[in-house]
């Protein structure tokens, strides 16, 4: 049987071949930048004109091949992999249909051939995204941070940024091992919009998601809905769309990646929107007691550590005014459902080998508990976009 660290040493290899190979084939001419604006908009922008097209098509035809392979990767050698775990853990004695602990999981897998075939070829459809990423776009880097300085103080709405924060241990991290994560890269706004759309198998995604989700938002009771913050807003996705739903509402969004907010507020200010995006900690946002009415968090639980999450918790129903509405969109935890023995193992690729490094204590904990004790009233059937996959709940805060 094929010694595991042999496989994933060769397909190393191969992994580097394939990236040096896309890494040399740069474009002839430089990206040129308009005069006026610094925006970089070299191919104009996709049908709706959310999101502008990469600077080259070599780079764009890269990602397609990438998308493609992670597709294939997940839908369909994915799949053998995912029908092989379960063979092997129902003739091993246990029920694949409830995982067993994982300890176990791995033990049934061993070192078979076509499970960890698998987990080398979505590690390297990573690997290859943001590698592409990061070399289309520093081949133009100067005029990426110029597009982004001109953008800072343009409007409307409004940047702040905080040199000075104390970014916390648990957010430094290469995330979905991205190259510097979403702080480390003073590009690294552009590189995870565009890693994002080909994650999700969407290359040319403009916000679909989050302008569905934004549809679904809920409001309070009483249809007060004057003031909303997102918190760990990343590129300001969901606050833009909300702000297209609400346009006369106060709009923001906090995020500790300078980076990100940055390209965030470039987008919104290109698009027109009025929202106001500061790099502020979700555990001390420093805003004033009783000031929103909804706060959402997209995506941000699963990425923080459970006692820094019940900080979190308790400055969301500090900040939000008396039957506001938190709606935190997340993965199930294991107290939620139980996933297959395929599904189980599946998230712990997710965890080791796609760095998410507190997706297992995420999923570990009772976060319906974690918001009832931070002085939350939990409604577990909140609108969602997919039941079966994110995690359905809402609060709000006592009267």
């Amino acid at each position: 049987m094929i010694d595991r660290r042999t496989l994933f040493g060769a397909a190393a290899a191969v992994t580097s071949a394939v990236a040096s190979l896309f890494a040399s084939r740069q474009a002839s001419a430089a990206v040129r930048t308009k005069s006026l604006s610094n925006d970089i908009e070299v191919r104009g922008t996709y049908s709706e004109g959310r999101l502008e097209r990469l600077p080259e098509m070599d780079m764009e035809s890269r990602l397609e091949f990438t998308q493609g392979f992670r597709n294939w990767s997940l839908r369909n050698f994915g799949r053998k992999s995912s029908r092989r775990i379960n063979e092997l853990v129902k003739e091993a004695g246990f029920d694949p249909k409830v995982s067993p602990p994982i300890d176990d999981v791995l033990d049934v897998v061993g070192d078979d051939l076509t499970v960890w075939t698998s987990v080398r070829c979505k590690t390297t459809a990573q690997q290859i995204m943001w590698n592409n990423l990061v070399d289309g776009f520093y081949a133009n880097k100067d005029g990426y941070l110029a597009e982004l300085e001109a953008a800072d103080n343009s409007g409307p709405g409004t940047l702040e940024l905080n040199a000075s924060l104390s970014i916390p241990d648990y957010t430094k991290h290469e995330i979905h091992i991205q190259p510097g994560g979403y702080i480390g890269d003073p590009l690294g706004g552009y590189v995870y919009h565009y890693g994002v759309n080909v994650f999700t198998l969407d290359l040319s995604s403009e916000d679909v998601f989050h302008r569905d989700l934004a549809a679904i938002v809920p409001v309070p009771e009483d249809g007060k809905m004057e003031r909303f913050l997102d918190i760990g807003t990343g590129v300001a996705q969901l606050p833009m769309a909300v702000k297209e739903r609400f346009p006369d509402a106060d709009i923001w969004g906090i995020d500790v990646g300078a980076p990100m907010l940055r390209y965030g507020h470039m987008r919104a200010a290109e698009q027109g929107l009025d929202i106001n995006l500061a790099q502020r900690l979700a555990e001390n946002s420093g805003f004033e007691d009783n000031s929103f009415d909804v706060v959402t968090a997209y995506i941000l639980f699963h990425e923080v550590p459970t006692e820094d999450a019940k900080k979190i918790l308790s400055e969301v129903r500090r900040i939000l005014r008396p039957g506001g509405v938190f709606f935190p969109v997340d993965f199930k935890t294991y107290t939620q459902v139980r996933p297959s023995a395929s599904g189980r193992f599946n998230q712990w690729w997710d965890h080791v080998y796609n760095n998410e490094v507190w997706t297992e204590e995420y999923r570990d904990s009772d976060f319906i508990q974690l918001m009832t004790d931070a002085g939350l009233v939990v409604t577990e059937d909140a609108p969602t976009l997919q039941k079966r996959f994110w995690n359905s709940v809402m609060a709000t805060k006592p009267a």
